[in-house]
C-alpha cells in the first residue's frame, strides 16, 4: 500500500508539473517572471527525477540483496537435502544390520536342528526335544542368547530408527521452511520488480516533461532576448534621435547667435559710421569757420573696425585604463595508484547495468567498484553496505581521487570519485556505466581505501 501511495504521489506531482509547463497558443510578451517560473518547474522536475532514480537504485539494491539471499537459501536447501539422504542411508544400514543378525541366529538354529535330526517348529519345542539334561541346558542357553540378542538389537534399532526419523522429520521441516522462505523471497522480488517497472514509467514521463519544459524555456528565452534586443534598439534609436535633435538645436542656436552677433556688429559699425560722419561734418564746419592755420592742424581720424573675438576650443583629455592580471589556480597532483584505478574504471564506460553483475559483460554498482579495485590490488566485499565499512570513513565534502562515495546508511549505492567534481558509477537498470556530476550533499558517506 505504501509503495502504491508513493508512486501515485509522484505521478500526480508529475502531471501537475506537465500541466503547468504546457505553453499557450497565444504569443504575448514573455516576462522574466515567466522565465523564472519555468526554471522553477524545471528544478522541481529535476528533483522528481533524482528522487525516482534514488528509489530505483534502492530497489536495485533490494533485488541484489534478494539474489544473494536466494543463493544462500539454495545452498542451505542442498545441504539439508544432503543431510536427509545421509539420514536415510543410516536408517537403511541399521535395518540391514538387523536382518544380518537375524540371518546369523537363524543359521545357528538350523545348525543345531541338523545336529538333532529333528524338525523344530518353535523355540519351546527346540528346548523340549532335548535328549538329555546337558542338551537341554545347552539349547536353553542358546535360545536365551538368541532372544536376548534379538531384543537388544530390536531395541537399539528402534531407538536409532526413532532418532533418525526425528532427525529426518526435523530436516524435512527445515527444508519446508527454507522452501517457504524461498517462495516468499521470490514473491517479494516480483513485487520489487513491479514497483521498479512502474517507477521507470514515471521516470520516463518525468524526463519527457523535463524535455518539454526545457524546450519551453528555450522558446521563452529566445522570445525574451528578441524583446530585449528590440527594446534596446528602440532605446538606442530614441537616444540617437534625441542626440541628433539636440545637435541640430545647438547648431541652429549657434547659427542664430552668429547671425545676431553679425547683425549687431553691422549695426554698431553703421552707428559708428554715422557718428564719425557727424563728427567729421561738425569738424568740417568748425574748420571752415576757423582761420586757415587752424584747419591745417586738424586732420581727420580714420574709421576703426572692432576687433574679432578669438574662438575657443574645448580641451581634449585621455584616460588610461589599468590592466588586471589573474594568477592561475594550481591544482594538486594525485597519487599514481588513484590515477591507475580511474584509468581502469574508465575502460568500462558504456557497459550495461545488470543485477548481480560483477564482470565486463554487465555490472551492478558494487560489482563495478569491486572489479576495478582489483586493478590496484585491493579486494572489496561484494555488496555496497559492506564496502561502506572498508578503509577510513570521511566526509563526502573531503573526497579525493579514488575515494568510494555512498548513498544511504547502510549504503544502497556506491561509486568512485575521479576528481573535478565528477564520479564514475553503474547507476541503475536500463542505464550504463558512466561519469556523472558529484554533489556531496546527495551522498551520505565516503571511504578512503587508497592510502
Amino acid at each position: 500500500m505504501k509503495r502504491k501511495t508513493l508512486i501515485f504521489t509522484l505521478s500526480v506531482a508529475l502531471l501537475t508539473t506537465i500541466v503547468q509547463a504546457t505553453p499557450t497558443f497565444a504569443s504575448p510578451p514573455v516576462t522574466q517572471g515567466q522565465i523564472n517560473q519555468t526554471k522553477g518547474q524545471i528544478n522541481e522536475t529535476e528533483g522528481q527525477i533524482e528522487e525516482l532514480e534514488t528509489k530505483i537504485q534502492q530497489l536495485d539494491n533490494r533485488i541484489i540483496l534478494g539474489m544473494e539471499k536466494s543463493k544462500q537459501l539454495n545452498d542451505d536447501i542442498k545441504a539439508q537435502q544432503g543431510q536427509m539422504e545421509d539420514t536415510k542411508t543410516e536408517i537403511e544400514r541399521a535395518r540391514k544390520d538387523l536382518e544380518t543378525n537375524k540371518d546369523y541366529y537363524s543359521t545357528r538354529l538350523r545348525t543345531m536342528q541338523a545336529q538333532g535330526k529333528q524338525s523344530i517348529i518353535t523355540y519351546a519345542e527346540f528346548i523340549i526335544s532335548s535328549k538329555d539334561f546337558s542338551q537341554l541346558l545347552t539349547r536353553s542357553t542358546a535360545v536365551m542368547q538368541i532372544l536376548e540378542s534379538n531384543t537388544d538389537i530390536m531395541k537399539a534399532l528402534a531407538k536409532k530408527e526413532e532418532t533418525l526419523n526425528a532427525a529426518e522429520q526435523k530436516l524435512e521441516n527445515e527444508l519446508s521452511q527454507l522452501k517457504k522462505s524461498q517462495a516468499e523471497l521470490a514473491s517479494e522480488q516480483k513485487m520489487v520488480e513491479a514497483d521498479k517497472l512502474e517507477m521507470k514509467k514515471v521516470l520516463a514521463d518525468s524526463k519527457s516533461a523535463l524535455k518539454q519544459q526545457q524546450t519551453e524555456l528555450a522558446k521563452q528565452q529566445t522570445q525574451k532576448n528578441a524583446q530585449d534586443k528590440a527594446r534596446l534598439e528602440a532605446q538606442e534609436k530614441a537616444r540617437q534621435e534625441a542626440q541628433e535633435k539636440a545637435q541640430q538645436q545647438a547648431q541652429e542656436k549657434a547659427q542664430q547667435q552668429v547671425q545676431e552677433e553679425a547683425q549687431q556688429q553691422v549695426q554698431e559699425e553703421a552707428q559708428q559710421q554715422v557718428q564719425e560722419e557727424a563728427q567729421q561734418q561738425a569738424q568740417e564746419e568748425v574748420r571752415q569757420q576757423a582761420p586757415e592755420e587752424v584747419r591745417q592742424q586738424s586732420p581727420v581720424k580714420p574709421r576703426q573696425q572692432a576687433p574679432e573675438k578669438p574662438r575657443q576650443q574645448a580641451p581634449q583629455s585621455s584616460v588610461n585604463s589599468p590592466s588586471v592580471s589573474v594568477s592561475p589556480t594550481v591544482t594538486a597532483t594525485n597519487s599514481d595508484k588513484a590515477n591507475e584505478l580511474i584509468a581502469a574504471a574508465k575502460q568500462y564506460l558504456g557497459v550495461p547495468y545488470v543485477w548481480g553483475g560483477s564482470s565486463p559483460s554487465g555490472f551492478d554498482c558494487s560489482g563495478f567498484t569491486q572489479y576495478v579495485y582489483r586493478y590496484v590490488g585491493i579486494s572489496l566485499p561484494r555488496v555496497s553496505r559492506d564496502q561502506q565499512d572498508v578503509g577510513t570513513r570521511i566526509s563526502p565534502y573531503d573526497v579525493q581521487k579514488g575515494d568510494l562515495v555512498f548513498r544511504g546508511n547502510p549504503a544502497y549505492h556506491v561509486g568512485i570519485y575521479i576528481g573535478g567534481g565528477k564520479y564514475i558509477h553503474a547507476p541503475q537498470t536500463g542505464d550504463v556505466v558512466k561519469i556523472a556530476t558529484y554533489n556531496p550533499a546527495k551522498f551520505t558517506t565516503a571511504s578512503r581505501v587508497l592510502h
